[in-house]
């Protein structure tokens, strides 16, 4: 060995010592973010990232992001992405393609490199399991070590472009013997009727992780999951350590009637939950700051369409006639929500740049108006009764349960405020409390009568925007078995058929703005006059901020406020270090 190899390899050596000694003396921040989420525990709470009751139950919206990053965040004031795991973007040359290149030295919480397979293993898992992404495009393909084309089945999309630099990756080390069965049954040529394509997506659901793999700065085991709070903990692979001034984030668990305490007794820095006035009104004046922003969605009346006579539009129509919406906005969320006013399936906020003016000026607005109401149920073939109740020939009422999330408070207040109301117009509707896991598995099940659930999306894409809750909770979105609304699908409507699961799947394809706009009106119209849902009012978010326990959260009126739940603000004031401990 010569002395010039020794010297070599020494120096080598002590610089692989150097790196390795930086990394493992690289302390964590000080300071823990207190925040909430509604989490599940042990053994329903598990570390899938696919599966429900897994990571997107368990960590949201809100979370999750921080554990497991995107690709890319988008800042709605400027209708721009800002990269998160990736360097660059775009479309090909041709139109044909959408690409993204992760950047360069990306680690997951393990070690392990981030590369393009984890993308590509990624997708071939959504795959199976029907992820919209593949209502755009038909296959991914790996072009080098950190690119991945992700290749148009038809025309380009901008709604693409969105759902690929939002969606989460994850770690081969966990999910790439499960994405090479995926991919191996999509080459067989099996569709997802078949036994061997639902064998596939059996084996994803029941996968449990023993390990949360991370590219966020933060991870998690099940040991840190209690019955009070979860504790995510900083770890230092991430892009983001360095960035985060939080060495950890304490998660309450627990609903508005859970968190109001804590946020007064300052153990709650920042919740997403939706507090009544009277709540809101004690945070002022304990001198808790509030801010506002989109939150995205708002309550809606579910019905289910099997149960009779919920399956008579002009029952439905007579409804909404039948429920004040202001009324309904207050009570759910006091001067945080409105109620709806063009009933379009698209939020009132984003109507004007979704939908043309003249649809708009053309859509039905089920103003209060209870004479119509009754107008539509005589139509129906129904009378009121020496009881004043609504009966058809046959002398049967209209004797329903209303189930709602006992847990959420502005869902909870919606549905016994329009239960209030639709007994008094002559309904005989029974509130009926759940939990609100209870509740959202009654929905996909089918098991309700009347609910309530969200409407509309933090989105720019109509497409988004319809999908809850005419397919979320519908048939056509579901897992096998479930049928949801039950709302179908297919029908006549102006002396036409349609297909309505096919007509809003289509609305965001393509690039040309304004044929969206035209595809997007015809689905508002649609909607507006079948009624499968009754929106009932759009909520603001109203935060409450502990100043006394995080410093850094920008000014009221500050560009970031613009950005809806579901690319929420503190994600990314807390992975870019903008908000600290006080």
């Amino acid at each position: 060995m010569t002395k010039k190899f020794i010297a070599v390899l020494v120096v080598a050596l002590t610089t692989l010592l150097t790196v390795n000694m930086g990394v493992m003396a690289q302390e964590a921040p000080s300071g823990t973010l207190l925040g909430t989420w509604p989490y599940v525990l042990p053994p329903d709470h598990h570390l899938n990232s696919f599966a429900s009751q897994g990571l997107n139950d368990n960590l949201g919206i809100l979370y999750r992001p921080m554990v497991e990053l995107t690709p890319a965040y988008y800042l709605w004031a400027s209708a721009t992405y800002e990269g998160f795991l990736a360097e660059s973007w775009g479309f090909s040359e041709d139109n044909t393609a959408f690409w993204f290149t992760l950047k360069e030295g990306l680690m997951w919480s393990n070690g392990d490199s981030i590369t393009a397979d984890d993308v590509v293993n990624t997708y071939a898992i959504g795959r199976v399991l029907g992820w919209s992404q593949f209502t755009y495009i038909n296959a991914v393909e790996k072009v080098d070590e950190l690119t991945t084309r992700f290749v148009f089945s038809a025309e380009p999309s901008l709604l693409a472009e969105r759902l690929i630099l939002k969606e989460p990756i994850v770690a081969s080390a966990n999910y790439g013997e499960l994405a090479a069965k995926a991919i191996e049954v999509v080459a067989s040529g099996v569709t997802r009727d078949d036994d061997a394509w639902k064998n596939v997506v059996a084996e994803i659901n029941s996968f449990r992780p023993t390990e949360l793999i991370a590219s966020g700065p933060y991870t998690y085991s099940l040991a840190d999951v209690g019955d009070a709070f979860m504790t995510l903990k900083w770890q230092p692979n991430s892009i983001f350590s360095d960035s985060v001034n939080f060495g950890e984030i304490k998660i309450w668990a627990g609903e508005t009637e859970v968190t109001a305490p804590l946020v007064l007794s300052s153990e709650l820095a920042h919740s997403t939950n939706v507090y009544p006035p009277a709540t809101i009104d004690s945070f002022v004046n304990a001198g808790i700051r509030i801010t506002e922003s989109p939150r995205g969605y708002g309550p809606a009346l579910l019905f289910q369409h099997d149960v009779y006579p919920f399956n008579i539009k002009e029952v439905r129509q007579a409804m909404a006639h039948a429920i004040e919406r202001g009324q309904s906005a207050f009570l759910t969320n006091g001067i945080g929500a409105t109620g709806t006013i063009y009933m379009s399936g698209i939020l009132d906020s984003m109507a004007s740049n979704i939908l043309p003016e003249n649809v708009l000026n053309e859509l039905n607005r089920y103003d209060f108006n209870l004479d119509g109401a009754s107008a539509l149920m005589e139509q129906a073939g129904f009378t009121l009764n020496a009881d004043g109740k609504w009966a058809d020939a046959d002398g049967n009422t209209i004797s329903v349960e209303y189930t709602f999330p006992a847990d959420f408070a502005d869902f909870s207040a919606a549905a016994q405020d329009a239960t209030q109301q639709l007994n008094t117009f002559g309904f005989d509707i029974t509130p009926r409390a759940l939990p609100w896991q209870e509740a959202a598995a009654a929905i996909r099940a089918g098991d309700f009568e009347l609910s309530v659930w969200s409407w509309g999306s933090g989105s720019p894409f109509a497409t988004t925007q319809f999908f809850g809750p005419t397919r979320r909770f519908n048939y056509v979105a579901l897992a096998d078995g479930q049928k949801g609304m039950n709302f179908p699908m297919q029908f006549e409507w102006n002396g036409e058929e349609v297909d309505l699961n096919a007509l809003i799947l289509n609305v965001s394809t393509g690039i040309d703005v304004e044929a969206q706009k035209e595809r997007a009106g015809t689905v508002a119209r649609i909607l507006n006059d079948v009624m499968p849902f009754i929106p009932l009012n759009e909520m603001v978010s109203v935060e409450p901020i502990n100043e006394d326990l995080i410093a850094g959260i920008p000014a009221d009126g500050d560009p970031i406020y613009t950005n809806p739940g579901g690319d929420h603000f503190m994600i990314y004031l807390v992975l870019n270090g903008v908000v600290s401990p006080k």
